[in-house]
């Protein structure tokens, strides 16, 4: 498949499709066809028999914006291993399988599980993330079928969208976590003792001389009567309460 040096491109310059951010350079289109025909032969000009070269080109060109080098050899290397010519959206499918929302769905699955481990995943493309973050819920519990009404559609969103925020690492976060928990050592250990002398304290204001004495024990059994045990039941929940809610206030466990 050929292409005329001397025919005018159908597109107008001023044309938002000439845009460099709505296709990728011709001379990259011009190169990847090369590569395709060196692969497939004649198959590539059958496919295409009869259509406009100038128009088949453009299409490739628009349709491959936003993908990686990367991505354009994956789908290169699948289209070596396969004996017919593969049509624009076939060769999108090769570089880039997450297209496929049956698949991206999987792919979020897997993801995800690793990310809720603490993870790191290789994402084949941010859109899949971001998507499936949107669905994080559905994806622990629901099937594809369940959800495909809606997945497509927000998986085309994200992929429509070509910028992205970075993907959020789960490992650094890790590593976060435990500089933080290693710096609060310190604090963790000076609350636990003033916890230690508020108990002692509680204690004491219990057991006071102006603190009205406790009854005597039943003589005959030598326990506690049940008034005593009732004062110190009482006692010993005032000054758990007192100690929770100091804990609380400081946000500490106990």
């Amino acid at each position: 498949m050929t292409r005329d040096p001397n025919r005018r491109s159908p597109m107008s310059l001023t044309s938002p499709l000439a845009t460099s951010a709505d296709a990728v350079p011709d001379a990259w289109v011009e190169d990847l066809f090369g590569r395709l025909q060196a692969i497939l032969g004649t198959a590539l000009g059958n496919l295409y028999a009869g259509a406009d070269p100038e128009l088949v080109k453009a299409e490739w060109a628009q349709a491959l914006v936003g993908f990686s080098g990367d991505e354009i050899r994956r789908g290169l290397a699948a289209v070596r291993t396969r004996r017919f010519a593969p049509n624009l959206p076939d060769f999108l499918l090769l570089c880039r399988p997450s297209l496929d929302p049956e698949v991206a769905w999987a792919e979020a699955e897997q993801g995800f599980l690793a990310l809720r481990n603490g993870k790191r995943f290789d994402w084949s493309h941010p859109a899949v993330f971001w998507a499936g973050r949107d669905f994080a819920a559905e994806l622990r519990v629901k099937q594809f079928a369940d959800v495909r009404k809606r997945w497509e559609p927000a998986l085309a969103r994200w992929f429509a969208a070509r910028e992205y925020r970075p993907i959020p690492d789960p490992e650094a976060k890790r590593l976060r976590q435990d500089a933080q928990q290693s710096m609060d050592a310190t604090f963790a250990e000076e609350a636990r003792a003033r916890i230690v002398a508020i108990r002692d304290r509680m204690a004491a204001r219990f057991t006071r001389r102006d603190d009205p004495a406790p009854p005597m024990p039943d003589s005959n059994s030598g326990e506690p009567s049940a008034e005593q045990q009732a004062m110190l039941n009482e006692r010993k929940r005032v000054m758990d309460r007192a100690v929770s809610e100091y804990a609380a206030s400081r946000g500490i466990r106990l």
